[in-house]
């Protein structure tokens, strides 16, 4: 973990904990430093996704995502939603770029949309993608899915179906 902060780490340390109100407190801290701290945190994560040392990142990345999507903090899921959707783009392995997806699941929003269409291509990640895409739902998540949906055979082919089907009938 020696690209966190030692802000972040301080935060790390104390995780996971048993009450509400102190991971609200702890996740509040996480937030104020903005998008690079969530980029902190998906690298601390690992380039194996199942290493130990990436359990307490792993937990505090999923925390602040459910935490960002509750009722009226629209401004805190925008900036998690963001910053998970740029780490999309960076050099990670299938399987942490996976897991950002079902992240972006539970907070992503049509802002988001452009980063996990073009995870649509990779056989490893068109289903983690086009989940994310039919949770968030519309006309942009909609059109994103059309477009792979054209190109795709396969597998990728008809969980591209199956999210346009879904989509479309939402």
């Amino acid at each position: 973990m020696s690209e966190l902060s030692p802000e972040v780490a301080a935060v790390l340390e104390t995780l996971p904990c048993d009450e509400y109100a102190t991971a609200e407190k702890l996740f509040e801290q996480l937030l104020t430093g903005g998008p690079d701290v969530i980029r902190q945190l998906v690298v601390a994560v690992g380039p194996k996704f199942g290493d130990a040392g990436g359990v307490k990142p792993k937990y505090a990345v999923h925390g602040l995502t459910v935490y960002a999507g509750r009722p009226g903090a629209d401004g805190q899921r925008r900036l998690v939603a963001g910053a998970l959707a740029k780490e999309l783009g960076a050099e990670h392995s299938d399987e942490l770029k996976a897991f950002l997806c079902r992240q972006l699941q539970l907070c992503g929003t049509a802002g988001e949309v452009p980063a996990l269409a073009g995870l649509l291509k990779s056989d490893r990640l068109c289903e983690p993608a086009a989940q994310a895409l039919q949770a968030i739902g519309g006309n942009a998540a909609l059109k994103a899915l059309r477009g792979a949906q054209e190109k795709a055979d396969g597998d990728r082919k008809r969980t591209l179906d199956q999210a346009v089907e879904f989509v479309s009938n939402q």
